[in-house]
Parts: structure tokens; C-alpha cells; sequence
């Protein structure tokens, strides 16, 4: 399992990954510590990002593989 956690304002964000095995779907979660914010000001948009893709970029290293992350 893939787990890196990062700080935004008062809270912890933290990605996990189940183990990733040939030819199955997984998907990524993001949980909030010790709740989901109802909004973001600016500068936590600017340290989730932040912290959301130096862990996107660690998995991808981690797995030897492109990974893409799409914000909807």
C-alpha cells in the first residue's frame, strides 16, 4: 500500500494507493485529519496542490510508471 500525507492549514490531507496488481482497477483515495474542510482559501488550494502532486509524483516513482491526476 502507497500512504503520503501532507499538511493544509490545520489539517492533514492523506493519499493512499492499495497495491496495485496487473490488470486490476484501483483507485486513489484523499481523506482529511481530523475533518473534510467545507472550502479552501488560496493558500491552502496552493499547499493541497502542492502537497496532491509531490505524492502523485513519489507513486509514480514508486510504481515505475506515468501517473496522471485529472481535477474535476
Amino acid at each position: 500500500m502507497f500512504v503520503r500525507s501532507w499538511q493544509v492549514g490545520d489539517r492533514t490531507a492523506t493519499l493512499t494507493v492499495p497495491r496495485v496488481r496487473a490488470g486490476a482497477i484501483r483507485a486513489a483515495t484523499i481523506e482529511w485529519t481530523p475533518d473534510r474542510p467545507a472550502t479552501l482559501i488560496t493558500a491552502e488550494w496552493t499547499h493541497y496542490r502542492a502537497g496532491r502532486d509531490a505524492a502523485i509524483a513519489d507513486l509514480a516513482l514508486v510504481l515505475g510508471m506515468r501517473v496522471a491526476c485529472v481535477e474535476v
